[in-house]
């Protein structure tokens, strides 16, 4: 269990309270901890049922998305097993990056809910969103994004990926 919690970046009695269910992981622990397991983090979540349908609330106390405080994400609707789609929304304070460059199969929607957010591409193109832009983009595309200065970032992302696809690193 030592080895697990050191490979994941935590500690063993974090990792006893996680296994136990007396502790909630951040986004990112959850994501280091798949790829500790080789699994996708949608593996280490609760299977929704065939017929299942998930009602959650837009204005849901957000969790944490890292361990940077300034940072808070509630996530609306996970795809499970066999899912395509995964809704999160983002509440990202001012000049804040979200992670290094990503990629992953599937498509990205980001819906600017309020304040600003720069998307760059390692192509060089660079779009600021402000408040009720929609962007797509392919996720085979490098990518990264941060909050604009002095404004943050609320935010809706939606992924549409193979419901086969392998695990990836993903960080947002």
């Amino acid at each position: 269990m030592r080895d697990v919690a050191a490979k994941a970046g935590v500690s063993q009695p974090f990792l006893s309270d996680l296994e136990n269910g007396r502790a909630m992981p951040s986004v990112t622990t959850l994501y280091r901890l798949a790829d500790t397991f080789g699994l996708t983090p949608q593996d280490l979540l609760p299977s929704p049922l065939r017929d299942e349908v998930v009602v959650a609330r837009a204005d849901a106390e957000p969790g944490p998305l890292d361990d940077d405080p300034r940072v808070a994400m509630s996530l609306l609707v996970a795809g499970g097993r066999e899912r395509v789609l995964e809704v999160r929304r983002y509440q990202l304070a001012p000049d804040l990056p979200v992670g290094e460059w990503y990629e992953h199969e599937g498509e990205d929607l980001i819906l600017l809910r309020s304040g600003g957010l720069r998307v760059e591409l390692d192509t060089g193109f660079e779009k600021h969103l402000t408040a009720g832009d929609v962007l797509w983009l392919s996720g085979l595309l490098p990518h990264r994004w941060r909050s604009e200065p002095g404004v943050g970032a609320d935010l809706l992302l939606v992924k549409a990926r193979p419901p086969t696809s392998a695990p990836d690193g993903d960080h947002h």
